[in-house]
């Protein structure tokens, strides 16, 4: 018999993501309508914000009704699962790039593009199983820690940890030995995910789970793609998954 939490947590979740579909769809229906507008990315960016409130909002709430069976592990300075491939949606990049444009001296811009081509060269293209064996690091990671944690997308809050020593030995196994998880956990940041991305459906935009280094390396060397991708233009295309190799929370 299914704990009358966990019905109650999987319920929560599924009302969140009809939310955020339908905000998702009504906010991008109101960018496309004035595409290429400073005002309409940052609508977008708007959205990506409320979506990652409303993410955490429900993971605080789910964790409430189901525990894990032990204090999550996860914490600053523990970069193992900063190896693998990570999904965003276009909203979510844009996002990050903005953060990268505010918080960043010219300098680590500068420094970070090179990183970010530079893994981009080895990455492109990979699923997840190929990305995990090369055990390169993500080129947000500073000294350990996330230097966007603030704004970091939906696949990094769905994966958590309540075992640090499982976390290390997955990553010394290039991802062979199984990491204890929050399943729950993992359902409400995806949930968010595709409610994004069944809204930017709804409102007419491809539905697009890209490569996050891939994206950000298209973003990073083109400073106009989310006034592009509003207009309809393919600027997140070649960084996006195929069905094939799709997986939000990895």
């Amino acid at each position: 018999m299914i704990d009358n939490a966990v019905v109650r947590a999987r319920d929560l979740i599924a009302r969140a993501t009809i939310t955020q579909r339908e905000e998702t769809a009504k906010m991008m229906s109101a960018a496309k309508a004035d595409a290429g507008s400073k005002a309409s990315v940052a609508a977008v960016l708007k959205l990506a914000h409320l979506a990652l409130r409303r993410a955490e909002e429900v993971i605080f709430e789910v964790l409430d009704l189901v525990p894990p069976p032990q204090p999550i592990a996860c914490k600053a300075e523990c970069p193992w699962c900063c190896h693998i491939r990570l999904t965003a949606t276009p909203p979510e990049v844009l996002l990050v790039l903005e953060f990268i444009q505010d918080n960043f001296t010219p300098a680590e811009k500068t420094a970070l593009a090179r990183k970010v081509a530079n893994i981009d060269g080895y990455t492109r293209g990979l699923d997840g199983e190929d990305r995990a064996k090369l055990r390169l690091p993500c080129p947000l990671l500073k000294d350990g820690s996330c230097s966007v944690h603030a704004v970091r997308p939906l696949s990094c809050r769905a994966v958590v940890s309540v075992d640090v020593g499982a976390c290390k030995r997955a990553f010394d196994s290039r991802m062979e030995e199984p990491v204890p998880q929050h399943e729950l956990q993992i359902l409400a940041a995806n949930g968010i995910g595709y409610g994004i991305l069944a809204g930017m459906a709804d409102a007419g935009f491809p539905v697009e789970d890209a490569e996050m280094n891939a994206a950000l390396a298209l973003g990073m060397a083109d400073p106009e793609i989310g006034q592009r991708w509003l207009r309809g233009e393919p600027a997140f295309t070649p960084a996006a998954l195929t069905k094939r190799k799709q997986n939000r929370h990895f």
